[in-house]
Parts: C-alpha cells; structure tokens; sequence
C-alpha cells in the first residue's frame, strides 16, 4: 500500500508540473520556452518582466523553491539538475547614484547562460551576466556571477576584497574552480 501512494504522490507531482508550465505558457507566451520532460517541484517561481525571456532545454529538474527572474534573457541546456532554493537573477539594481533612492535608479541587465548536464546545488545564486559551461557542478551556496569553463566544479566563494560604500561594508566575492 505504501508503495502504490509513493507513486499517486509522484504522478500528482508531474500533473501539477505540467499544469504549472502550462499557466506559465498562457501568462509568458512566446518569453518562455520549456523542453521536453522538464520537471518543476512545487514552490518553482518563474517570473518574466518588460523584455526577458526564458529557454529551458529538455529533461531539466527544479526542486522546490527555486526563482527564475528574467528581465533580458536566461538560457538554460539539457539535463540540468537544480537544488533547492536556487535563485537566477539576469538583471540587479543600479546603485551609483547616491543622490536618489535605490529602487528609482533602475536596472542593470546581462543574460545568463547555464550550458549542458550541469548540477546546481542548493541555495545557489546566479547573478546576471554568469556563463555556465557544460558539465559543471555548482557546490551549495556559491554565487555565481562570472564565467565558469566547461568541466568544473565549484565548491565554495572565497571573499578577497571589501570596499566601504555609502557606510555599507560590501564584500566582492570569488569562485574557486577546479577541473573534473
């Protein structure tokens, strides 16, 4: 018995995945295109603002919580996994201005693209303008914001500068590669 409910469990999940795509599709249109058996656990926000757009290749899995935000345009490939909690961001506010508030100053926008077969631990963040290559694996909590080669593994952010902006301590991070 346990067995058959494991399984209603899962074959709901997908019907509400596919009933999930399908509200993106008439919301989003021609922004947003998913492939084939691509899979979206509950709590998957997609959010498509003035000219973004979003493609997602086939056989791709996002696990609960995750956020794709696109005002210019995310590309994501085939067969790539994400965990928990992941949030890609292809734009971020502008903040040079000290004169005025920070929510009046506008965007700033770059795509991202995540290549092929890549693995996207949990609570990672994607920033604008990261370029992913294939075979990657993103290690849990790294932000990503620049390019990562092909065949790499990211485990981890290593701070290495901190300026002093309007009174705000912000620190720069960056990612350590290593090869497969």
């Amino acid at each position: 018995m346990k067995n058959y409910l494991i399984i209603f469990i899962k074959i709901l999940k997908r019907l509400m995945s596919i009933l999930k795509m399908g509200i993106w599709k008439i919301l989003y249109g021609k922004k947003i295109r998913i492939g084939k058996m691509s899979f979206f656990y509950p709590r998957t926000h997609i959010i498509i603002e003035l000219n973004g757009k979003i493609v997602i290749g086939d056989n791709c899995f996002f696990n609960c919580n995750c956020s794709i935000n696109s005002m210019q345009e995310i590309s994501i490939g085939d067969n790539c996994i994400f965990g928990e909690n992941v949030a890609i961001y292809d734009h971020n506010h502008k903040y040079n201005d000290g004169s005025k508030l920070i929510r009046e100053q506008g965007y700033s926008f770059e795509k991202i693209t995540i290549g092929n077969n890549c693995w996207i631990g949990s609570n990672v963040t994607i920033l604008k303008g990261a370029k992913i290559g294939d075979n990657v694996v993103i290690g849990a909590g790294v932000v990503v914001h620049t390019t990562i080669p092909d065949n790499s593994i990211v485990i981890f952010n290593q701070p290495i500068m901190t300026k002093k902006r309007r009174g705000i301590n912000e620190t720069i991070s960056k990612c350590n590669y290593s090869g497969i």
